[in-house]
């Protein structure tokens, strides 16, 4: 949401001293007045995609929790002429895959830290790295990408025991992101263990991200609507020698813009409903114009509020915590003086 204080200038030449005194005697001149008024910004929260937020310096992502699981016929070759009997179980080795997106419209990330809970539940009738094996959880940025994390149970000095549930904690160092989280498990199993054989028995893998950190993401910014709150302006004190001699005016917005997207929208300041339009543009320069009439329905008035909304869009941009839209606001009046 962007957040505006609005505060007119009281060293506005005399346009606010209800002592001032316009000459009236003098032939009819149009004169103007600018007020300034003080700065708005929209802050990079207002672009971010659902399962983003800021949180510091970094941004926290939220994944929901993966699983994958295979059966004992998958994995070992061999057992399926063992079902059902009470025999040693032989030895297999192989593996088995899950992927899991980040957050829709966020196309990548680089990531400052992270954890992931794994939970692997053995519904295996015997231990299937007992003996020496080993049961490898593999998390990498996308199929064939860089490893981001990983953890081994060691059958040397670990145990899987049959119908058990063994959680562990996989750490996620500083590490860059497409759109795809890919978690590989490998099972190497040395076999010789009594059991009956059910190939139906099944390993599950479940991964929770407790925590994802990043520092810079690149986030679809396409029809993400924005807005700003109302506020209440100091325009009551404004006279009628003043507000009687408006002419025309208009509101100017001076933006400084690092996200290249562009706004559009309205604003609403008092009874008035105006739109704008602020381009991608580094900087720019946006002028609402008011007719007189217009201007006569808010200067000079108690409880005005000025709020707004719009629409941004840019595409694919990269954005950090801490960036915002700056925009500098005055008021230009022309008016009458003389006659």
């Amino acid at each position: 949401m962007i957040r505006l204080r609005t505060v007119l200038a009281g060293t506005a030449c005399c346009l606010l001293l209800a002592a001032c005194d316009i000459p009236t005697d003098v032939p009819i001149i149009e004169t103007r007045w600018i007020i300034p008024v003080e700065e708005t910004t929209l802050g990079v929260d207002e672009l971010l995609p659902s399962g983003i937020t800021v949180s510091g310096s970094n941004f926290d992502v939220s994944i929901d929790p993966f699983s994958t699981s295979e059966t004992l016929n998958t994995l070992c070759e061999g057992c399926s002429i063992l079902n059902g009997l009470t025999v040693p179980a032989p030895a297999f080795a192989d593996s088995f895959d899950v992927t899991e997106n980040l957050p829709a419209d966020v196309s990548a990330a680089t990531i400052a830290s992270g954890s992931v809970q794994i939970v692997i539940q053995n519904g295996f009738s015997f231990d299937p790295i007992a003996g020496g094996g080993t049961f490898t959880v593999t998390l990498r940025a996308g199929e064939g990408g860089a490893q981001l994390g990983q953890i081994v149970i060691d059958g040397t000095s670990e145990t899987m025991g049959a119908g058990s549930t063994l959680t562990r904690t996989l750490t996620i160092g500083a590490s860059s992101i497409g759109t795809t989280f890919f978690a590989s498990v490998n099972v190497v199993s040395p076999g010789g263990q009594t059991a009956t054989i059910d190939t139906n028995d099944e390993i599950t893998v479940t991964a929770t991200t407790t925590s994802l950190l990043v520092s810079s993401a690149t986030v679809n910014v396409q029809s993400q609507s924005v807005s700003f709150a109302a506020v209440q302006l100091d325009v009551g004190d404004i006279g009628s020698e003043i507000t009687d001699r408006l002419v025309s005016g208009a509101v100017i917005l001076d933006v400084t813009n690092p996200f290249g997207v562009s706004v559009t929208g309205s604003i609403v300041l008092g009874p008035t409903t105006k739109t704008f339009s602020i381009s991608a543009s580094a900087t720019s320069e946006v002028t609402i114009s008011y007719t007189g009439d217009e201007l006569r329905s808010f200067l000079g008035q108690d409880n005005v509020t000025f709020s707004g909304s719009g629409t941004a869009s840019g595409g694919s941009v990269t954005v950090s915590p801490g960036q915002e839209m700056v925009i500098d606001a005055s008021v230009d009046l022309t008016l009458t003086i003389g006659g």
